[in-house]
């Protein structure tokens, strides 16, 4: 199914320590999102072909651009504070806290696509602007990062809201990071 449409970032703050996640906050609007998982792959031959093929998982390089990096969110992301006259001092001792990343992706055919990428960090941005000339540019705020997998091995959920199996909405979705419905055992 095509995408036609991207909405509804949200950021929750991990704790890998504890493995628990805070509640999830609403970004700026989205503009655009890149996320390229990078597996490494290895074939072993023998007898004069290939036998095995083993995968790995390797950093997921996240990218995304929003209307505004509003100061909550950028020091939610960041990990950067205000100082008393309410000014970002960076530092080189500043430190990004992991974070999970959900959003939805409109289908065309109707419903959406859900994701939630589980623990990142992003880099502050840079800056680049140009003068208003003839014709008007929007420049959104651009973040990148990388992503790698919980100790659990679990990198990202995601659920397309069509699957007649589908029992997640998107309220509970941005609600909190998706977790599974753990099943009791007999």
């Amino acid at each position: 199914m095509a995408y036609v449409g991207l909405s509804d970032f949200h950021a929750a703050v991990y704790d890998p320590a504890t493995q628990t996640y805070e509640t999830p906050v609403k970004l700026a609007p989205a503009v655009s999102a890149t996320v390229t998982p990078n597996f490494e792959s290895v074939t072993m031959y023998g007898d004069d072909r290939a036998v095995y093929i083993e995968e790995a998982l390797g950093a997921i390089d996240f990218e995304f651009a929003v209307t505004d990096l509003e100061s909550d969110h950028y020091a939610l992301l960041l990990g950067k504070t205000k100082n008393t006259d309410g000014v970002f001092e960076d530092s080189v001792d500043d430190q990004a806290p992991y974070v999970a990343i959900l959003f939805r992706m409109k289908l065309a055919g109707g419903g959406y696509k859900y994701f939630a990428y589980y623990q990142g960090k992003f880099q502050t941005p840079g800056t680049e602007a140009t003068t208003k000339g003839d014709t008007i540019e929007f420049a959104p705020e651009t973040l990148t990062g990388s992503f790698v997998a919980r100790e659990d091995g679990k990198w990202r959920a995601h659920l397309n809201s069509n699957d007649p199996d589908a029992a997640v909405t998107a309220e509970e979705w941005f609600a909190k990071v998706y977790e599974p419905t753990l099943v009791p055992t007999p």
